[in-house]
């Protein structure tokens, strides 16, 4: 029999989310005894300032409506579980329950918040070359069900079903997926041989161009993709927003190691019709022809300065810090050519010959470059990630006069530019009353 694949238009909550999953046959193998897991994409959150949560994180209102349905079925032992990033060995997964209104659901609800940072965890060998720390809980959970948002993703040109359980592993495997000659779409597509989804819900309510993070731009997608079939889920979700299966790597290789197939002959798919629901997104950011910055260091005329484009080996902690750094070059620049400086970050990089400096970001970065002989002068802001404070002090000393504020005005621009919008509401970021 072929897998079942739902798509369904969101119209209310919790009776679109639930026609789905019979559509499906979700909750076919759930037993009211079940340990029941759910797993949210909780990317990262802050509470020092308000990103725009729109295709970013799983909206709160499909994890409460999960909740609503599992209490229904009759479960009675439910968890949420997620492992957001980790800065400065702090977790911000206690930040992001907080803000996005998970400690509401838990206390309404008597659900258990699990951060898988700070869990217990399993270590796993895949092969020769990986081993990964998998939390606990969640390979010890009877159900799990898997909740990614709907959204593209600059490294992986999407970030769904697959991807999403690579929350569960802990940060020193989180980081270790982003190997310096390892593909990072190679090492994610093994978790789900241990922790095996029972179920997986896409929240397409939102979705969101340019991702992972808040500043790709979101749009208003009101579907549901839901299947007991991860590969199949995925296939769907991507197709539902432009993209070629057999273009996505980590779909590929998932498929070639299961001896399985990318079309989508090969799946059942029920509900609302999927060529009437494909919104195509963009994935990737553009860059200047020579790898001298984003392609608006070229537009605007910014010269001396270069910036390699991000590769698969710039992790989660370091890429804020990375976007962070074109937005203060650009609050520093006067017209004028800055001072000879190449910066590189993630743990891939090599320093180019012809910069008076190279400012490596990063621990990873000054290990990968201790013994280039193309540095004249190296400036290492070591961190793992490197501290906001320590960037702006580096280039401020290398005599680029940046702003910091610059960054805050610029994620406020990201929230703002929702406000007067009536598709975006943060009503779907909290509990219902």
């Amino acid at each position: 029999m072929k897998p079942k694949i739902a798509l369904v238009n969101y119209e209310n909550s919790p009776d679109s989310l639930e026609k789905a999953i019979k559509l499906c046959d979700g909750f076919s193998k759930l037993e009211k005894r079940h340990n029941v897991l759910i797993k949210p994409n909780l990317l990262t959150w802050s509470e020092d300032v308000t990103y725009p949560p729109y295709g970013m994180v799983t909206t709160t209102r499909l994890i409460e409506d999960i909740i609503i349905l599992l209490k229904k079925h009759g479960c009675k032992d439910i968890s949420i579980g997620e492992g957001s990033v980790a800065m400065h060995g702090k977790s911000d997964t206690p930040v992001a329950f907080r803000g996005l209104g998970y400690k509401e659901l838990a206390d309404k609800y008597d659900v258990t918040l699990i951060d898988f940072n700070e869990s217990k965890s399993i270590k796993k060998k895949v092969n020769h070359e990986i081993s990964l720390l998998l939390a606990k809980p969640a390979l010890e959970a009877d159900f799990f069900i898997n909740v990614p948002v709907l959204k593209t993703h600059s490294q992986t040109k999407v970030s769904i079903a697959l991807k999403n359980v690579k929350g569960c592993l802990k940060p020193a495997s989180k980081k270790f997926c982003h190997h310096p000659k390892l593909s990072l779409e190679h090492c994610f597509q093994f978790i789900v041989d241990y922790i095996k989804p029972n179920l997986n819900i896409v929240d397409g309510i939102y979705a969101l161009n340019q991702g992972p993070l808040y500043f790709g731009k979101a749009i208003r997608k009101n579907v549901i993709i839901a299947s007991r079939n991860v590969l199949g889920t995925d296939l769907v979700a991507a197709k539902s927003i432009g993209f070629d299966p057999n273009k996505i790597t980590h779909f590929r290789e998932y498929a070639q190691r299961k001896d399985v197939s990318l079309h989508l002959k090969e799946y059942t798919l029920l509900g609302n019709d999927l060529e009437k629901n494909i919104t195509p997104l963009e994935w990737d950011w553009a860059w200047t022809e020579d790898n001298t910055g984003p392609s608006i260091f070229a537009k605007l005329g910014v010269e001396g300065i270069a910036i390699q484009k991000y590769d698969e080996s710039l992790c989660s902690g370091c890429s804020p810090i990375s976007n962070m750094v074109n937005i203060l070059i650009l609050s520093a620049f006067k017209k004028k050519p800055f001072p000879s400086i190449e910066i590189l970050n993630g743990k891939r990089m090599q320093a180019r010959p012809g910069y008076d400096t190279t400012l490596l970001l990063g621990n990873c970065i000054i290990r990968a470059n201790k013994e280039n002989l193309n540095i004249k002068n190296a400036y290492k802001v070591k961190g793992c990630p490197p501290k906001s404070e320590d960037v702006v002090s580096a280039l401020r000393d290398l005599g680029i006069s940046v702003n910091p504020e610059a960054y805050k005005k610029y994620i406020e621009k990201h929230t703002n530019k929702y406000l007067d919008n009536e598709d975006f509401s943060l009503a779907f970021y909290r509990t219902k009353l």
